[in-house]
Parts: structure tokens; sequence; C-alpha cells
């Protein structure tokens, strides 16, 4: 048999759809911050076999669009969901159409096409959000039509694909944290997790939503205590959490005062800062989106929320090959020095001093 193919599975099996996401690591904070404000642990999402948390969800997904006989999905995405659903598509032989915005970045994008998934951009998606009703609604009718699945990461859409993700918490569950931070695009991060945590039956921490400030649908109803989530036009630059739409946005909202979080609302410079101090001074290598729980937490350290003998755990989302030029402005910082082999001892002598 062809290793570098999955067996077929029989009509009437279930298929195992699998590249081995999920139980990733967690690791201890280590920079200043962490050491003096509780413990500090980072989940690192950014390890799944595509560089995202995502891979919970689709693996979950496509195994039911076998189950189903179709052999194509449509899907939308601001970059993840859109890299892990072209990769597993290219593993089980299904034919993969993506809708990303204009500005979606180059890492995710040729990722996608680099699976052979057919990605189509469109002006004005998850920035605006009557535009991008209007590509739902688009999809939703081609949908309809050609009986092709519609691939969204959200219990709105595709609650059996979702349920993928609530595995999460099952991982944190022997931690028993005090505080998990989570970053909020569509609120179907934050639904998983927090579904998982309830599902269990065991210790429920506090699970704080962190949104950017430019894109505050669940926050933005928490902060003004109101049970009513409206659409918003995204300004953030944190590819991945540009949702201007409420999608589980309201799910998420009940959730949060059920499970007691807070939502908290961070700027995209404190995310980019937030981004430096992992790369800097934790080591993880992660995209802006995946330091947006980090932020949170900051803020909520500096704010007195985190007691001195509690544990939070921070997710870190996305890998940081997704989104290159966030990395480089953090890379130009530090360049590279070119030096004859004849200067190379005195050069690295000077640089000890």
């Amino acid at each position: 048999m062809d290793s570098c193919h999955p067996p077929s599975t029989p009509a009437s099996a279930s298929p195992v759809v699998t590249m081995g996401e999920g139980n990733t690591p967690l690791v201890q904070g280590v920079s200043q911050q962490a050491a003096t404000r509780g413990r500090l642990l980072f989940k690192l999402e950014s390890c799944n076999p595509t560089g995202s948390y995502k891979d919970r969800f689709v693996a979950t997904e496509v195994a039911r669009i076998l189950r189903s006989g179709a052999r194509s999905c449509m899907a939308t995405s601001s970059g993840n969901t859109g890299s892990s659903l072209a990769a597993y598509c290219a593993r089980y032989g299904l034919q993969c159409m993506i809708m990303v915005n204009q500005d979606a970045p180059a890492g995710k994008l040729a990722q996608m096409q680099a699976h052979g998934a057919h990605v189509f951009r469109v002006p004005g998606f998850v920035s605006d959000a009557t535009v991008t009703a209007d590509v739902f609604a688009a999809i939703q009718q081609v949908a309809g039509k050609s009986h092709v699945p519609f691939v969204v990461s959200a219990f709105h859409y595709c609650p059996e694909g979702m349920r993928g993700v609530e595995k999460i918490a099952d991982e944190l569950l022997s931690l028993a944290p005090d505080h998990v931070f989570v970053p909020v695009g569509g609120a179907g991060l934050y639904s998983a997790i927090a579904q998982g945590f309830l599902r269990t039956g065991g210790k429920v921490p506090r699970i704080h939503a962190v949104q950017p400030d430019g894109c505050l649908t669940l926050v933005a109803s928490y902060l003004n205590r109101t049970q009513e989530v409206h659409p918003v036009h995204s300004t953030t630059r944190i590819s991945g959490l540009s949702v201007p739409n409420n999608i589980d946005a309201s799910r998420a909202l009940a959730l949060l005062h059920q499970c007691h979080g807070t939502g908290i609302s961070v700027s995209d410079d404190s995310i980019f800062s937030a981004q430096r101090t992992l790369l800097l001074e934790e080591g993880i290598y992660c995209e802006p989106a995946g330091a947006t729980a980090f932020a949170g937490w900051q803020q909520a350290a500096d704010a007195g929320l985190i007691g001195q003998h509690e544990t939070s755990v921070c997710l870190v989302t996305g890998n940081g090959f997704k989104d290159p030029a966030s990395i480089e402005r953090t890379a130009s910082r530090y360049p590279s020095i070119s030096v004859r082999a004849e200067d190379l001892a005195a050069t690295l002598l000077k640089q000890l001093e």
C-alpha cells in the first residue's frame, strides 16, 4: 500500500480523518511578566499540523463531509480555516473552494494554494458587515442548489465540526486552571472552550474573551451590559479576528456570563507588542491573533484580576509563518550582519563586549 495516501474507507464505515491534530504542548511562561503575576502557561495550538487550532475543527468536519458522500466543499475564511481545510481536502481527495478577504496574509494564501484550493478574494469581505453578509448569502444559495457543503468554523453553521474544538478543554482539565484567556473573532473558539469545560462536569475556570477594539462584537455587548450583539465595521489589522457579524457571538456572550469571564478589549498595538514579547522572551513563534490572548492576560494582570497564586492559560492559536509581514516587523530590528571569514572572530568578539 502507498504510505503517502490514507487507506480507503468503506462507505458503510465512519471515516477516520486525522493528521495528528490535538494534544498540543502546554508550556510554562518564563518571561519576567509571567514570573511575577501568578502562574502562566501557554497552550500552543500553533503546533497543530497546519499551524492553528482550526485543524481540530476541520478534521471533524471533513469526516462529516466524507460520510455525506460529497466530493467538494466551499468555505469562508480569514485565513486559518482555509489553510487547514485545503490541507485536509488534499489529503482526503476533496475539491476545495475558499472565499477570503482581499487583504488575507500572504502566508495563509500560499498555504491554501499550495494544497490546490481554489481561492476567491472578495474586497470588503470580513471588514464590511454588509459585504460579508452578501458573501454568506451567495455561498448559501450555491450550496442549496448544488448540495455542496458550506464550511464555516462556527456552531451556527457547523456544530459537529466545532465539537472537535471542545477537546481543548479536555486537555486542560487536569491542570484545573483558574483563568483561561481566549482570542475572539467569530466567537466559535470561545464557545467551544466554554462548552467543553461545562460538559466535563469538573472545575470551570473563569474563561475570558479577548477581542481587538477595532472589531468589538461580543466584547462591546459585554461592556455595554446588553444581551444584543450588533454588526460592526471592522478596522482591526489582526488577521483572523476580523469578523464584523454576529456568528457565534450571542452564544459566546451567554457562556461568558455563565463562566464568570470578563470581556477584554485590546488595541492592535498591544497585540503586536504581546507578539514581540512572545517572540523575544518566550521563544513562541506566533501570528498576531495567536498573541491576542496574552495581550488580554497582560491587561487583566495589570488590573489586578489575576491572583498571585492563580494559574492562567493563554491560547496561542496560530503559528508565525501564517503572517510573515508581522514577523518581519520584529525581525527587522535584528538585521543580519555580512562578514568575511577572516573577520569573523573579531566580529564575534566585538559582539560579546
